[in-house]
């Protein structure tokens, strides 16, 4: 009857995955498998290492302690295979008695090119490095360790070649903007997409209401105590397996597993404290920004006496005379992971409180992760992963906001928080302005965000070389925001009320099977084939009412007025099927090709099904004899291949909107012209790049050259008014061209058993250019005339031009001691973004217990508009323009002022180009001192491991940048649409810079 049940069990999976009917195996005996790995220079035990039977699809990781249990292990002769980011990977072959015990301990070199590691491609097979002929980054939880980070959106910023991480602003719970290999489209958005544990998630950054003037981003939702490696897929060459939408490149994030043996707890508890970065410009001896005490200064505005002094006061200024205040940090988190002979789980659990550096800022978030594997039979496991976090944060005011802190606050006497009520003001004598700005902190600006994903994953292996993985997945984000000016608030006595729901669910299914072969002794052949479906459906709404009755909490209901109501749903599918086929000869020679074809209900009714194909080359010429042993390691790689991206889910369709017409009556207006024709763009790349390693794994280098061209670009294009619509329709009229080379390097200068030095770097050099923007010849004349793309905040993309380029009237004489001569038309300033990026890292580690880990990294070729600057210096409040502005209006000496100096502090007709400035820096990301436990001291009080670490993030910026803080960005700028690319500009408008953050951590295993 047993048997019986097995088949049936069987043949229903066979069904389900659309396989051939499988031979039951016959039932055999079976033994365990155990031991220990270490390092084989420093005897340290090896935590997470893979461990795997080969051929028979049972694997399990190390513990803390370096030690792995396999249960069930077939009886017999047995390839052991382990593996471990950053070393080399090793085989043993071992007997496992029937009923019996085997053991088989490993010692491990460190190697800065691991060719037997595994990666993940997009097919079902478990890939190594070696076979894959495009560069791939990945970060580990070791890596993870020794750093203050709090998501996988802070761990990549400065480790991954390529990969350049932006925040948006300093407030608890903001996130920040992501991009791979630059920008490759126009209007769509430039993420990449995101997998956890191989489900699809939302992957684009959503703003956060009106008044904070900040976004969030999906990685922030992904704890980083739960990370085991993260993977980062660059390029259209690697993506093509991914479909329509992975042109901008693809991040797979692992979380931890548990592993057969007894359970192992983990611990960990942290505390600290947020410190403000400078806020004002570079040596503003008032920091007119935070400090409220005393009287302070500016200039007058006044045609009849510009450029005289004039004085104010704050009586709503702290007690301590300073807006800024220290934000405390609380962190714990407490996991537990094991298994038994079929079954394996990972639990954990997470809470912080993270206090910002003004009143009112704060964030707490916590949630939970359960992950379990099951082995029903021999053939086929179970993988069921599910997370949940909530956020509530409680913002500050920000940005270009009438409300904004640093608006008011920085604007001195021009802020819009003039008076006060009651005696606020009064009996305030010598000055000629009272601001009330501590009034701005009555608002109650609230953000809560819920965020649950999970996934279930069948593996099912009916023979030894035929792989089956059917994966469906689920993700569901509702964010809720509240922006309050409540009844009686300074400027705005009726109170307002803004209230915003985003809600967001992916569903995705997600098949893909390969099948091993091999052809004599030197040929190996790996088929691949899948297909995926994915189901998106959003809603945005927003509601703004103002007028209460009175004081206490209002609703949208209570309001006597309805100043706006927004809401858009939308839902959208996608699918496609892959084929692919590797050939191998000799282990050393892999070339692989593949197909994909992909439909999208965002393409135009008769554009049909889209194909994008692949072609990739390894070759490890370190195998050959011939090769120098100094270099252990060297494989050549080379590929081509297309990927895409899809236009918007409205693109295609025309649209009108409702209006109020005569005597209020009903009716509509058009809206967007659609275009039934519209699909995707396709981005086609070329790679080229070679890995090696020398001096016995202490040398590494991963270099690489792409070559980009996007084809078919979604371009926006303006029709006459004539034809009854006012908006630009979404065409594949464009041409784009990407060009870059990165670097990865490791070197560890020592390795002993007391004395460990490591060093890294990754480097990346962008170059972008539109191509083609539906340009068309004069038939006539020859000349050409293409269309020019507005990306908002002074940015442009124009034939020729870096995508986007910044455009302006510009000072021709700028170090003249003279009166500014201006251009008379728009010239190019430079790009928007960096397009060179430097990640610079060292670790020194002594006796084996104490750590240092240091994380630079540098940004430049860009520029950023100092809109805060620039709305200061003709208010007559910024400190740099003082002396200069003195001169100028009221008769003073100005025979050491350029030209430029001029024109940036003139108070009348000045002009915001004159403050697009180079924003080019280098930021101290974090820095970390790890004192790790004797394990005899941890053991006399019952602890397996413990640590305590002193971390330091964001200590410090170098830049010329004369703004706040070069990284910074007015988000709601940003964001034409929820959930959408909206603008490439980028602008400095009076942003809360981020934060340094100071952390003590314990951490513990029992």
């Amino acid at each position: 009857m047993r048997q019986l049940s097995v088949r049936l069990l069987r043949g229903c999976l066979t069904a389900v995955l659309a396989l051939a009917v499988a031979v039951p195996a016959t039932a055999q005996q079976a033994g365990r498998l155990q031991g220990t790995i270490v390092d084989r220079e420093t005897q340290q035990p090896l935590s997470g290492a893979q461990v795997s039977v080969e051929g028979h699809g049972i694997g399990t990781l190390t513990n803390v302690e370096g030690r792995y249990l396999l249960m069930n292990v077939p009886a017999g002769s047995h390839t052991i295979r382990v593996t471990l980011l950053g070393y080399e990977g090793q085989t043993q072959q071992v007997t496992v008695p029937a009923g019996g015990s085997a053991t088989a301990d490993f010692s491990l070199g460190e190697t800065a090119i691991a060719l037997e590691e595994i990666v993940v491609t997009g097919t079902a097979a478990a890939t190594r490095r070696r076979e894959v002929g495009t560069s791939i980054e990945a970060v580990s939880a070791r890596e993870l360790e020794l750093a203050p980070i709090a998501n996988p959106q802070q761990a990549l910023a400065g480790r991954a070649a390529g990969v350049t991480v932006m925040t948006n602003s300093g407030q608890p719970g903001s996130g920040g903007t992501i991009k791979i290999r630059g920008i490759n489209t126009i209007s769509q958005d430039a993420e990449p997409l995101i997998y956890v544990d191989g489900v699809r998630v939302f992957n684009e950054g959503v703003r956060i209401g009106y008044e904070a003037r900040t976004g969030v981003h999906p990685l922030q939702d992904i704890a980083a105590e739960d990370i085991e490696r993260i993977e980062v897929v660059k390029g259209a060459a690697a993506t093509t397996l991914y479909g329509t939408e992975a042109a901008a490149g693809v991040i797979q994030i692992f979380t931890k597993r548990g592993f057969a043996g007894e359970p192992v707890w983990s611990a960990e508890i942290g505390g600290g404290w947020n410190s403000a970065n400078r806020f004002g410009p570079e040596g503003d001896p008032t920091d007119l920004y935070t400090k409220c005490s005393g009287i302070m200064r500016g200039l007058s505005t006044s045609s009849s006496t510009r450029g005289q002094e004039v004085t104010w006061v704050d009586p709503t200024c702290p007690e301590d005379g300073d807006w800024k205040e220290n934000g405390a940090i609380q962190t714990f988190n407490l996991s537990v992971r094991g298994g038994a002979e079929n079954a394996r789980y990972y639990l954990s659990g997470n809470y912080s409180n993270n206090g910002g550096i003004l009143p009112t800022q704060g964030s707490k978030d916590g949630g939970f992760r359960g992950n379990f594997g099951f082995n029903p039979f021999d053939e086929l496991s179970v993988d069921l992963n599910t997370a949940y976090q909530r956020r509530d944060t409680r913002w500050a005011p920000d940005g270009n906001n009438a409300q904004g802190f640093l608006l008011n606050v920085g604007r001195g006497y021009r802020g819009n928080f003039q008076g006060g009520t009651g005696d606020d003001c009064e009996g305030i004598p010598d000055v000629d302005h009272c601001m009330s700005n501590g009034y701005l902190f009555d608002m109650d600006l609230t953000t809560e965000s819920d965020r649950f994903t999970s996934g279930l994953t069948l593996n099912y292996a009916p023979w030894e070389n035929f792989t089956n993985r059917l994966a469906v997945g689920w993700d569901y984000i509702n964010i809720h925001s509240e922006d309050l000016a409540p009844f009686g608030m300074l400027n705005t006595e009726e109170g307002t009320l803004g209230d915003e729901i985003f809600r967001h669910s992916k569903l995705s299914l997600d098949y893909a099977g390969s099948f091993q072969n091999r052809f004599g002794a030197d040929f190996a052949s790996t088929l691949s084939w899948g297909g995926q479906l994915f189901r998106d459906w959003q809603r945005f709404l927003r509601v703004d009412v103002e007028g209460f009755a009175g004081p206490g909490r209002p609703t949208t209901e209570t309001g006597a007025t309805l100043d706006d109501i927004d809401d858009r749903p939308l839902a959208k599918t996608s699918a496609g099927l892959f084929l692919q086929e590797m050939i191998g000869w000799q282990d050393r020679l892999f070339v692989t090709g593949g197909l994909r074809v992909d439909g999208n209900s965002a393409f135009g009714d008769d554009f049909g099904l889209q194909a994008y194909p692949k072609l990739s080359l390894s070759y490890v010429l370190s195998d050959y004899d011939f090769w120098p042993a100094i270099v252990e390691t060297f494989k050549l790689r080379a590929a081509v291949g297309e990927s895409g991206k899809a236009p918007g889910p409205f693109d295609k369709f025309r649209t009108w909107s409702p209006i109020s017409g005569d005597d209020s009556e009903p009716g509509f207006t058009p809206n967007d012209i659609g275009n039934n024709e519209v699909g995707p763009e396709r981005t086609r790349e070329i790679e080229l790049g070679f890995d090696a390693s020398a001096f016995e794994g202490r040398l590494g280098a991963e270099i690489t050259y792409y070559n980009q061209k996007t084809f078919d670009a979604l371009v926006p294009v303006t029709y006459p008014p004539s034809e009854g619509f006012l908006s630009s329709r979404i065409e594949n009229v464009g041409e784009l061209a990407n060009t870059g080379f990165e670097a990865n390097l490791r070197l560890s200068v020592i390795r002993t058993p007391t004395l460990e030095w490591r060093l890294r770097t990754n480097m990346s050099f962008m170059d972008s250019e539109a191509m083609d923007l539906n340009c068309v010849a004069d038939e006539a004349t020859g000349d050409e005339s293409c269309a020019e793309i507005y990306t908002g905040l002074k940015s442009y993309i124009r034939k020729g031009f870096p995508i986007p380029t910044y455009f302006g009237e510009q000072v021709l004489n700028p170090d003249a001691i003279a009166d500014p001569e201006v251009s008379d038309s728009l010239v190019a300033i430079g790009p928007a973004y960096p397009d060179q990026v430097v990640g610079f890292g060292t670790t020194v580690t002594a006796f084996q217990r104490l750590t240092l880990d240091v994380l630079a990294e540098y940004q430049g070729g860009h520029y950023l508009p100092n809109y805060t600057g620039y709305q200061n210096a003709r208010r007559g409040v910024w400190e740099p323009c003082f002396e200069i502005q003195q001169a100028m209006y009221q008769g003073g000496d100005l025979s050491n002022v350029t030209a430029l100096e001029r024109a940036k502090c003139a108070m009348t007709g000045a002009n915001s180009d004159f403050w697009v400035e180079a924003a080019d820096f280098v930021k101290l990301r974090n820095i970390s001192l790890t004192w790790a436990m004797p394990q005899q001291i941890a053991g006399r009080i019952g602890l397996s491991n413990a640590s305590l670490t002193l971390a330091a993030t964001n200590l410090y910026t170098w830049s010329d940048y004369s703004g706040g803080d070069p990284e910074v960005q007015d988000v709601s700028d940003q964001f034409n649409e929820v959930g959408s690319a909206g603008s490439f500009g980028r602008r400095d408008y009076y942003q809360i810079p981020p934060p340094k953050t100071f952390m003590i951590t314990l951490r513990t295993t029992f």
